[in-house]
């Protein structure tokens, strides 16, 4: 039989599983969402990974480790397991486990930027300053792959970043409208000015920072209005603006199909593609 404590412990992790990410009226909020993921893949300074350090081609080179535990369930996204199973997926490590399986790959490679990618970077605060206290006694580059939900609602997050010399941080916005954001991640409409937010705070902390904009399902139009939006902001960041069309991985095609979802645009092979409609 289990202890009173283990079946305490089921139960909280049977209710996460059923309330943390249903669509209420106006979709669920991420805020929220990130506190119980946090519960679920951190321990102490630990944080749980799926997999550590592998080369990837993006930034022209860079050595990622998987983490697992994201705030948004975005429809198009090619990470599987680590965000909607963050129970079961993944091992915990500590911050010098990860930092040094990180910069043994990059030294075999001869990369000078490191990251961890497929779920969301700010959740663990601890283990993540801990991670770019070691990076900054390198000459490595950490790059923050986040969707900026929960630095847009903490501006102290960001003063606390600027501590850090060797850091960038990538902000990816969902989509180019509030309908669109609330379509391709099912959170609440309100929530899509939070990445915005997250750009004000980082710039006016001295972060160095960019940002990804997913467009694969966005008119032309709606793309003008969100540049706009970025440029009041401050101009620069749109010489440095990314435009991301989802990957039509195997997954993320029978999940769009699910929800009756096909973008405009694809990348495949490195081209982008227009998708033909019937």
């Amino acid at each position: 039989m289990l202890s009173c404590r283990y079946k305490t412990r089921f139960s909280m992790m049977k209710k996460l599983k059923k309330t943390d990410h249903k669509d209420k009226p106006d979709g669920y909020d991420p805020i929220l969402l990130a506190e119980k993921e946090e519960k679920i893949v951190t321990r102490g300074n630990k944080r749980k990974y799926a997999r550590l350090a592998r080369p990837l081609r993006f930034y022209g080179g860079i050595i990622s480790a998987t983490e697992v535990g994201c705030n948004l369930r975005c429809k198009f996204c090619f990470s599987d397991k680590p965000v909607r199973r963050p129970h079961s997926t993944g091992r915990f490590y500590t911050p010098q486990q990860v930092f040094n399986a990180l910069k043994k790959k990059a030294d075999q490679y001869g990369s000078k930027l490191i990251s961890a990618s497929a779920s969301e970077g700010t959740i663990g605060r601890q283990h993540l300053f801990e991670i770019l206290e070691m990076v900054d006694k390198t000459d490595l580059v950490y790059i923050l792959e986040t969707n900026g939900i929960t630095l847009g609602h903490d501006p102290d997050f960001s003063r606390e970043l600027s501590r850090f010399r060797n850091l960038h941080v990538r902000v990816s916005i969902k989509g180019t409208t509030k309908e669109e954001y609330r379509m391709l991640t099912g959170a609440s409409s309100e929530s899509y000015d939070l990445p915005y937010k997250a750009l004000e705070h980082l710039m006016n902390a001295g972060v160095s920072c960019n940002v990804c904009l997913v467009v694969s399902f966005s008119s032309t139009k709606d793309i003008k209005k969100a540049e706009q939006r970025l440029a009041s902001i401050r101009p620069g960041l749109l010489k440095s603006l990314e435009k991301e069309h989802i990957t039509l991985f195997p997954k993320v095609l029978k999940r769009l199909k699910k929800h009756e979802m096909m973008p405009n645009t694809i990348q495949r092979s490195g081209e982008i593609i227009e998708m033909k409609r019937n």
